[in-house]
């Protein structure tokens, strides 16, 4: 087996690792940087009869208090380049994904502009189907390119399984991403301009987040909900709902895992007591 000692850790504070800031120790946490030590990470895992979490940018993601008692395995440093071959871009797990909207503009290619601003890397915006302004991840991916077991594949969009917000993709690492592009222009600069003003303008982006808590309901939205509830501005502990944005949870106090949960959850009560809707997570809560 590869020694691992460059790329997997003992107790690393799961805090370092997710915009919200919380979290405690990972039992181990694995940083591969291909996808020969990625086996080799795989290898330790199974030999070690231990639970694993895949872990992109940790954008959309609440860490326990207690940590994660298994591996964290995190895909940022993996794969990490680009290339373009016409209109088709080829992008490592590990980018960011707002860097890959920037290069492709660079280079006169538009249909990213609408994903502007996302945080998050490529191989989690694409597990996740991320998307904004009408605009998802998988309008535009051609084919994936994943680890599942040891063994090396390519699957199709269609074999995705691209929902709202979700695919079928749980289980399986994704190594790189073909996407499908078109030449674009100036207004695909403009647009990037807009998408990034209206975030700046709207979203609480001064305190550590993880967007958007929760899904969009059927027929209405989440943050409409809250705030028709009068829950902007309520806290629990260093957790607030934004006053800014009632689907932001902030982390405006040094806040615990605990508190944010604890907000999630009074929301959920709340809007479920005031107007009949079940609000369902958008964010992926990590249980110890």
């Amino acid at each position: 087996m590869q020694d691992l000692n460059d790329i997997l850790k003992k107790d690393e504070l799961l805090s370092k690792h997710c915009s919200y800031r919380v979290g405690g120790p990972a039992k181990y946490f694995a940083t591969p940087r291909n996808e020969y030590e990625l086996l080799a990470v795989e290898e330790f895992i199974l030999k070690n009869n231990l639970k694993y979490l895949l872990l992109g940018g940790g954008t959309n993601i609440l860490f326990d208090d207690r940590g994660f008692n298994g591996c964290v395995l995190s895909l940022k440093h993996l794969n990490r380049y680009i290339f373009i071959d016409g209109e088709t871009v080829v992008a490592g797990a590990g980018i960011l994904l707002d860097d890959l909207v920037k290069y492709t503009l660079e280079n006169n290619l538009s249909g990213m502009e609408d994903l502007s601003g996302i945080p998050g890397t490529v191989g989690g915006s694409v597990f996740m189907n991320a998307g904004a302004f009408q605009c998802e991840i998988k309008d535009i991916v051609k084919n994936i390119k994943l680890m599942e077991n040891g063994k090396i594949f390519t699957i199709e969009n269609s074999e995705a399984g691209f929902g709202y917000r979700q695919s079928r993709l749980h289980g399986k690492k994704i190594l790189e991403v073909s996407i499908q592009l078109k030449k674009g222009g100036i207004n695909s600069l403009i647009r990037r301009e807009e998408i990034l003003f209206k975030r700046w303008d709207k979203q609480p982006l001064e305190y550590p987040s993880c967007g958007s808590v929760f899904k969009r309901p059927s027929g209405g939205y989440a943050g409409k909900l809250i705030e028709d509830s009068g829950l902007k501005g309520f806290s629990i502990g260093g957790a607030k709902i934004s006053e800014k944005h009632a689907n932001f949870i902030v982390n405006f106090n040094n806040a615990t895992g605990r508190d944010i949960r604890e907000l999630i959850n009074h929301i959920k009560k709340t809007v479920m007591e005031k107007f009949g809707v079940l609000l369902e997570e958008e964010v992926k809560i990590i249980d110890f």
